[in-house]
């Protein structure tokens, strides 16, 4: 008989109230353990058909795991991205930053993700905002200039490199300055993206003494 979902859930919030980690939990991946009961729960339920208790679970595990597995099960077809996001923002973000990076991948309802990242970009969660920014740029969308010059403008590094990673992923006419700024701006972490971002573009452009920039074609 497949493991119960809820059951293995609550074994984890027992185990960890007196553990810390839960890559330690023996049972997470092991055989009947806490993703098999998952993987079994997702190909039975509907998104449509979770009740609250399904969803304080889902989110719980996504909270807890320490890799990409579990978000990537959970939201392995758009409709499940999509439900467990609107579950997520409704309870104040849960888990937002998993769930933010997985709706870049939405194709057949992008405007849908779109609107539903844009919610993320209000989260008190740094992590949260600058993955959903950059799942924003992988789609392309036309909210990105903005939204990563006030990410920009807060001053400080982490956004500040999801800005200037968001601005080369559109290719925005905005990324040359913003780049020159973030190789002087002295932080370990974003001038060394910086100069990553300056070799790369030494490469993609043909005269680099003319200070012109080519934006990167997306089909390539």
């Amino acid at each position: 008989m497949p493991a119960d979902l809820h059951a293995e859930v609550e074994k984890v919030r027992t185990w960890l109230t007196t553990n810390r980690w839960v890559d330690q939990y023996d049972y997470w991946w092991s055989d009947g353990g806490v993703v098999s009961a998952l993987q079994h729960f997702l190909a039975l339920v509907q998104p449509r058909d979770w009740s609250e208790d399904d969803v304080t679970d889902l989110l719980y595990l996504l909270e807890q795991s320490s890799t990409d597995y579990i978000a990537e099960l959970v939201t392995q077809s758009e409709p499940m991205a999509l439900a467990i996001a609107k579950h997520s923002l409704a309870r104040g973000g849960v888990a937002g930053d998993d769930i933010a990076e997985q709706l870049g991948h939405c194709i057949e309802h992008r405007d849908e993700a779109e609107a539903l990242l844009i919610e993320f970009m209000r989260d008190e969660h740094e992590r949260t905002r600058r993955l959903a920014l950059l799942s924003l740029a992988k789609m392309q969308s036309a909210a990105v200039p903005g939204l990563a010059v006030a990410a920009w403008d807060t001053g400080d590094e982490y956004p500040r490199m999801g800005a200037l990673s968001a601005l080369k992923t559109i290719g925005s006419e905005l990324f040359p300055t913003y780049l020159s700024q973030a190789q002087e701006d002295g932080r370990q972490h974003l001038v060394s993206l910086a100069r990553k971002y300056a070799d790369e573009l030494a490469k993609e452009t043909p005269s680099p003494t003319t200070g012109s920039y080519s934006a990167p074609n997306p089909e390539t």
